[in-house]
């Protein structure tokens, strides 16, 4: 049946390889067969962005096209009796991008987090570690330091407290 629908599919290295850190692929889906025989399109949406790749020379080379959520305005599904195509509105494209020959299964899923990715829902799904920056780390070294100095005697208790409410304004 995927002849005539398409399917979905396992992400492939060259994909693998240019996700950007913390980017997951959430569908991968594969063009029906029936209108491109050799080489259909393959279609990635991640928490990121949306990638269409595109193999030309009897699959030798592959095309990588690269669309932002926040550079899509919106998407239309079409269904039809045995597959969907899917029209995007692409801001800086004068032409609407049209993705055909979708499964009627692969087509509502990928509409959805199209939506979803939109919406800002897709990339605050993954949790970003907290990390503190090289200014926060030297301020708390400093108040480290400072501690130091104050069980050794060198510093007052007053002095302590003065300068760490100092450095912690700073945060």
């Amino acid at each position: 049946m995927s002849f005539f629908t398409g399917k979905e599919i396992q992400v492939p290295d060259d994909i693998s390889k240019i996700l950007q850190p913390q980017e997951e692929v959430l569908l991968a889906a594969q063009q029906a067969r029936s209108t491109n025989l050799i080489n259909p399109d393959t279609i990635f949406l991640t928490t990121k962005r949306l990638m269409i790749r595109k193999p030309t020379s009897l699959g030798l080379r592959k095309n990588i096209e690269d669309y932002r959520f926040a550079d899509i305005a919106n998407v239309k599904l079409h269904k039809g009796i045995v597959r969907s195509s899917i029209l995007l509105k692409v801001r800086f494209l004068s032409d609407d991008l049209e993705i055909d020959n979708i499964s009627k299964e692969a087509g509502d899923k990928i509409v959805q987090l199209i939506q979803q990715g939109i919406a800002g829902a897709l990339d605050s799904a993954q949790p970003q570690e907290k990390t503190p920056s090289a200014l926060q780390q030297d301020i708390i070294d400093k108040i480290k330091e400072l501690a130091k100095l104050k069980d050794q005697g060198i510093l007052s208790d007053d002095e302590f407290k003065t300068k760490k409410a100092e450095l912690l304004e700073r945060l």
